[in-house]
């Protein structure tokens, strides 16, 4: 099967690499979160007490939502978006309030304002580009949302784990220059290393104490040595082996996007390494897709997903053109819908 339903990105590391990765000697060893985090404070301009480690963004969502809103605390963030974020909320016994958005649309910058200025959550957690639209925040709607947490006294957490897909969205960079905002970004998309669960949360300098807490929240050694190591060599890889790749995303989503809206389905404008499209037969265009060995994405029965079906470009050209010839069959199935 082409698995085109989990948003997984292509692995960058060379046979070389993963043979290293996985040595006797690393994997004989305990892990040391700072060998990872030095680099990654590197990359992101901060020291590195500014800079958790974590088991993928999940993991440091998790310790966020844990430690900064707990029990009775309140969490906020769009729906539809990141099903993980109401998970975190509903592990820690947290309140989750969503703020309604069009699926194919763009954040609603001043409903998402207005609801933190009449709530004021413990955390705001939004992802851009989205998951699962991949619309974007722009640096100047970030800076709207931030001035609004921070003069409701919230913590915003910026997840900016497709951003390397993107041209147009906030960075890691604009986000940490805000006191109250946390960035936190995984290494499973643009790297392609999912399997490993390597992701970071990283703030300001007066973030630094936040840092030492969600650093608390979790157990001393939530990665391994292998996925430190791999992490590392991700960090180091050329930038033109990653350009790459991200261009090949990038292409593959554009032509899926023309694709489908000439066949005429709604699709959303996507950023992140996917494309969105809403149609009243989903369950059926999935159906078909996996029928031709392919998996996508749907939310049966979920509120606010209803129709909505995410498919993942795979960022290889011999697989992207099998799921462009796949979705040459859904053009019959319209034809007879209609």
């Amino acid at each position: 099967m082409l698995r085109l339903d989990a948003n997984e990105g292509r692995c960058l590391l060379s046979e070389e690499d993963l043979k290293e990765i996985l040595s006797p000697e690393i994997a004989r060893r305990y892990p040391v979160r700072s060998l990872l985090e030095e680099p990654l404070a590197g990359m992101l301009g901060l020291p590195v007490s500014c800079v958790l480690a974590t088991a993928g963004a999940d993991d440091a969502i998790d310790r966020a939502v844990r430690s900064l809103a707990g029990p009775g605390g309140l969490v906020m963030s769009t729906s539809p978006g990141f099903v993980e974020f109401l998970e975190a909320a509903k592990r820690s016994s947290a309140m989750f309030e969503s703020i309604p958005k069009d699926p194919l649309g763009a954040f609603p910058v001043a409903e998402i304002c207005e609801a933190v200025k009449s709530r004021s959550p413990q955390l705001l957690i939004l992802a851009s580009p989205d998951n699962p639209s991949g619309c974007v925040l722009a640096k100047s709607e970030l800076e709207a949302v931030a001035n609004a947490c921070r003069e409701a006294g919230t913590i915003l957490i910026f997840d900016a784990t497709y951003s390397d897909f993107s041209l147009r969205t906030a960075k890691p960079a604009d986000a940490i220059s805000f006191p109250n905002v946390l960035v936190s970004g995984s290494f499973s998309k643009s790297r392609g290393l999912a399997g490993f669960r390597i992701g970071y949360i990283a703030g300001g300098e007066e973030a630094a104490p936040l840092i030492a807490r969600l650093a608390d929240a979790g157990p001393p050694f939530s990665l391994s040595s292998a996925a430190i190591e791999a992490g590392r060599r991700a960090l180091s890889l050329d930038s033109s082996t990653v350009q790459a790749f991200v261009d090949e995303v990038r292409r593959e989503v554009a032509l899926l996007t023309a694709q489908l809206r000439g066949l005429g389905f709604v699709v959303s404008d996507s950023e992140a390494n996917f494309v969105l499209l809403k149609s009243l037969a989903s369950a059926r265009v999935s159906e078909m897709l996996r029928e031709r060995g392919i998996l996508v994405r749907t939310w049966k029965g979920k509120t606010a997903y209803e129709g909505l079906v995410r498919i993942t470009v795979p960022g290889e050209k011999s697989e992207f053109e099998e799921l462009a010839n796949a979705i040459h069959t859904l053009a019959r199935f319209k034809e007879a819908a209609e």
